[in-house]
């Protein structure tokens, strides 16, 4: 594994992104949106680095292109030496779980239906990789960690505030202890009060 400072966890080159736009009945690509067109940097262990740029810039395109929820259409994203454009299957849900993220709305990024607990919880029911009692236990410490009482694990989303919904979906991301977190617009959507408890959280 290379965390060394001299070697980047992340190195993105010349990444692109089109989306096409289809036109008549059958729908054919009459054209192309360059939504990402050429970016490419570098993120070590252990840093943070800003994309900024006005609404419709291609931010959220290239976070969601480097976690592998949408494909690119050109250029090379490599996670600790190893081409993530090229990986498959399992290959592809090992890399998952050390790279998660933090959604921009807190509202329509958890699922209603399920509590708190079963939200956090479910990155490891996925990952395969404990049992039940090491996963409540690891949701309690995770609630401790975002500062949420435990006693709001049983609790479903609507049940709570704004940014308690954003410190949940972080308790989730870091579910899996990744080693890179990408956080798209983390706070946009919360007051400004709230969005400073969110800052110092995600710091910490």
């Amino acid at each position: 594994m290379s965390d060394t400072l001299d070697a980047p966890l992340i190195e993105v080159r010349d990444l692109q992104k089109l989306f096409p736009i289809r036109s008549g009945l059958l729908g054919r690509a009459a054209g192309h949106v360059r939504a990402v067109d050429g970016i490419s940097f570098d993120i070590r262990s252990g840093e943070t680095l800003g994309l900024v740029g006005e609404s419709g810039s291609g931010k959220t395109t290239v976070s969601r292109m480097l976690l592998r929820l949408l494909d690119t259409s050109a250029g090379q994203i490599r996670f600790d030496g190893h081409d993530v454009t090229a990986l498959r299957g399992r290959d592809l849900k090992a890399l998952r779980s050390q790279m998660q993220i933090v959604f921009q709305d807190p509202f329509g990024s958890l699922n209603p239906r399920m509590t708190a607990r079963r939200i956090i919880s479910e990155p490891m029911v996925i990952a395969g990789t404990m049992d039940r009692a090491a996963r409540h236990a690891r949701v309690d410490e995770l609630l401790d960690r975002v500062g949420l009482p435990r006693s709001m694990a049983d609790r479903y989303p609507h049940q709570f505030s704004g940014g308690q919904r954003q410190r949940i979906g972080i308790a989730r991301a870091l579910a899996l202890t990744p080693r890179f977190l990408v956080c798209d617009e983390a706070v946009s959507a919360l007051d400004l009060s709230i969005q400073a408890q969110i800052v110092n959280l995600l710091r910490d």
